[in-house]
């Protein structure tokens, strides 16, 4: 019988990470319960100890999952593109320069400098170009480099994409307060009270602050279960009249 396991979850800003609990030799809040099925069957905690090969804090999975496991998630990106159309395929490779940044190269006599004119452009994002995709930040462009300030690891001679690279030079980026953030109108209401609740916390208003973290909350966990799809099941406690 295969072994249960316990995953979690945690957000850093636009990133996720799964952890697991270990599986180890443990204790059992209840007397006489010697396993974690047995001990949390009969209502109990299991708890790893020191000698298993957990202390109970959730770690990076160790195990393989043959199936894989299946996320959910959704963010706020920090750029959107403005126009897919604007963009080029005149890509051929890349390489570092002097100072170790990522840096493009054109392809044959393509001039970045008048076609298509990228000298006042301050973001780039890539696609089709391996590790390299996503949004790059521009040092400088010449008719036919582009420097990032994106660190690179490799040498001057220039390195091959393997497939034709898009690159979108009409890109908005997240740069300071007057940005505006594409939230979903339900989480827009969800910040004003979140909002409130810090400025109410600032000025000593303890009870404003919680009316308004109360509100957060419920909006919040409001968008989270809309989010949600299929049946729910609630199944009876330990003690439960059945």
């Amino acid at each position: 019988m295969a072994s249960k396991r316990k995953y979690a979850y945690y957000l850093r800003g636009n990133q996720i990470a799964i952890i697991e609990e270990g599986l180890g030799s443990g204790v059992c809040s209840l007397s006489g319960y010697s396993n974690q099925t047995t001990c949390e069957a009969a209502g109990g905690t299991w708890t790893e100890n020191a000698t298993g090969t957990d202390d109970g804090v959730y770690r990076s999975p160790t195990a393989t999952v043959a199936d894989g496991l299946e996320i959910e998630y959704a963010y706020s990106p920090r750029y959107f593109i403005e126009s897919t159309d604007t963009s080029t395929t005149t890509v051929s490779g890349w390489d570092q320069d002097n100072d170790g940044n990522f840096r493009l190269r054109a392809s044959g006599s393509t001039n970045w400098t008048s076609s298509p004119d990228l000298s006042s452009v301050t973001h780039i994002v890539l696609r089709n170009a391996g590790r390299w995709n996503g949004m790059h930040k521009v040092s400088s462009v010449t008719n036919n480099r582009i420097v990032t300030t994106t660190k690179a690891s490799t040498s001057t001679s220039e390195t091959l994409f393997e497939e034709t690279v898009t690159l979108y030079y009409d890109v908005n980026v997240l740069n300071d307060e007057s940005d505006t953030i594409d939230l979903p109108e339900y989480l827009a209401k969800a910040l004003v009270y979140y909002v409130k609740a810090k400025m109410a916390e600032d000025q000593g208003d303890m009870e404003r602050m919680q009316y308004n973290e109360v509100q957060f909350r419920a909006l919040m966990n409001r968008y989270e279960n809309s989010r949600i799809w299929g049946s729910r099941r609630v199944a009876p406690g330990i003690g439960a009249i059945r």
